[in-house]
C-alpha cells in the first residue's frame, strides 16, 4: 500500500523553542475514499506555506551535502533589566541552548521523546528528554555551538552529540549523547538573530561539517572553517577519573596491571622481542564497549597490519607490554581512545573501551 507524505512545519516567530513539524499521511485507498479532504487539506498546506516564509537563519539541507555536524557562534547580549535568556540552535528534532532563570544559568541539550540518552557531561543530570549542565556562562561573550551525528544505515540507527566550546579554557564541553532509530543525515536546522525585551541573541559564523569531513560555509562572513582536531575536552580530568573508578571496582585485582592511565591483563606470555612503540604490528584483535559488551570492530580471516604510533593512545601505552606471540586484553578509558568525538554509532562519546589484542608480528621501522 504506497503512502503519499505531506510535510508542514509551523514556527512560532521568535520562539526558536515553538518550532514543530507536523505530518499528514495519506494511503492510495484513503486518496480514492476522501478525495475532498485530500484537496482541502493540500489547499491549506499551500496557503500556510504561503503564509509562513522561511527564517532568516532556518535552513533545508540538500540531501547531496550528507550533512553529519553543524557548527554556530552565538554572543548573546544583555538589556537592562534582563531576568531571563535562551539562546537555542536546533538540528532537526534537538535543541542545543544556553539558558538563564532567575539568575541561575545552564547548557541544556534536548532530544525527542523517542530517543534514548547515552553519554552526559560529568556533573550533568538528565530530567526526561533533556541533558543539563549547570554553568555560570557570560553575557556578551562569544561562545560556539556544534551538534554531531552518526549514522548507521544497517542498523538503522542514529547518535547526536550536542557541544559547547567555552573560550574562557579553549575547551569543548560535551553535554550530552542520544541515540534513535533514524538513518537519515541533518536535514534541518534553525538558528535565528532575534531581539528580545531583555536580551538580544546573535548567531553567526555558520558551517556544515559533511561526511568526507569537509566544511560547507552558511555564510557570507564565515572566513575559515572551525577545527576540531584535536578535540579538546574541558571534562577530560574528571571522566578519567570516573571511568578508572569504575573499572577498579570491577576488574580483578591480583591479575591486571594498571599503568599510565589504562589497565592490562596478559592473557598470553610472548616468547619473541618486546614490542616497540615504533614497531608496525600485525595483529589479530577484538574490541568491544566495556558498558555493555557490544562489539564494535575484529579482525576477521586475516589479521590487521598497524604502525603502532598512529593507534590510538591506549594501544601505544599497553601493547609494548607484550611480546611478540602474546595475548594481552586492554581496558581503555575514553580519554585515552575516542574522547568525546561522535564518529560511529558503535562508540559513542565517553566510551571505555576493551580489546584483546594478539600480537603475531612486530616490524621493525
Amino acid at each position: 500500500m504506497e503512502e503519499v507524505r505531506f510535510i508542514l512545519q509551523v514556527e512560532k516567530p521568535g520562539d526558536i523553542t515553538q518550532a514543530a513539524v507536523f505530518t499528514i499521511n495519506f494511503t492510495k485507498t484513503s486518496f480514492m475514499r476522501y478525495p475532498l479532504l485530500f484537496c482541502s487539506l493540500l489547499l491549506i498546506c499551500i496557503a500556510a506555506a504561503g503564509q509562513q516564509p522561511p527564517k532568516a537563519g532556518s535552513y533545508i539541507v540538500p540531501d547531496s551535502v550528507k550533512a553529519t555536524g553543524l557548527y554556530t557562534e552565538v554572543i548573546v547580549h544583555k538589556n537592562k533589566g534582563a531576568k531571563k535568556a535562551t539562546a537555542s540552535l536546533a538540528v532537526d528534532q534537538t535543541i542545543l541552548s544556553l539558558q538563564e532563570r532567575k539568575g541561575i544559568k545552564s547548557i541544556q541539550f534536548s532530544f525527542p521523546n523517542n530517543g534514548t540518552a547515552i553519554t552526559s557531561a560529568p556533573g550533568g543530570t538528565l530530567s526526561g528528554s533533556t541533558y543539563t549542565v549547570a554553568y555560570d556562562w557570560a553575557y556578551d561573550q562569544k561562545y560556539s555551538f556544534l551538534v554531531m551525528q552518526a549514522t548507521d544505515s544497517a542498523s538503522k540507527k542514529a547518535i547526536y552529540s550536542g557541544y559547547v566550546y567555552v573560550p574562557v579554557i579553549n575547551k569543548w564541553k560535551l553535554i550530552g549523547t542520544f541515540s534513535t532509530m533514524s538513518p537519515n543525515t541533518i536535514a534541518t536546522f534553525l538558528a535565528v538573530d532575534n531581539q528580545q525585551k531583555e536580551y538580544t541573541i546573535s548567531f553567526s559564523n555558520r558551517w556544515l561539517l559533511r561526511s568526507n569531513n569537509s566544511w560547507k560555509a552558511l555564510d557570507s562572513q564565515a572566513v575559515k572553517p572551525p577545527v576540531l582536531r584535536p578535540f579538546s575536552n574541558m571534562d577530560s580530568l574528571a571522566q578519567q577519573q570516573a571511568e578508572e573508578k569504575t573499572l577498579n571496582a570491577k576488574l580483578p585485582k591480583d591479575s591486571v596491571i594498571y599503568k599510565e592511565g589504562i589497565f592490562y591483563q596478559l592473557l598470553k606470555e610472548g616468547t619473541d622481542p618486546q614490542v616497540n612503540l615504533t614497531d608496525t604490528v600485525v595483529v589479530q584483535y577484538k574490541g568491544w564497549l566495556h558498558s555493555d559488551g557490544s562489539v564494535f570492530d575484529q579482525t576477521k580471516e586475516k589479521p590487521a597490519t598497524f604502525p603502532l604510533s598512529r593507534l590510538i593512545k591506549g594501544w601505544q601505552l599497553a601493547v609494548p607490554h607484550c611480546r611478540v606471540g602474546g595475548l594481552i586484553r586492554i581496558y581503555i578509558p575514553s580519554g585515552l581512545a575516542y574522547g568525546i568525538r561522535t564518529f560511529a554509532t558503535t562508540i559513542p562519546p565517553n566510551s571505555t573501551l576493551v580489546f584483546n589484542v594478539e600480537v603475531l608480528e612486530a616490524r621493525v621501522k
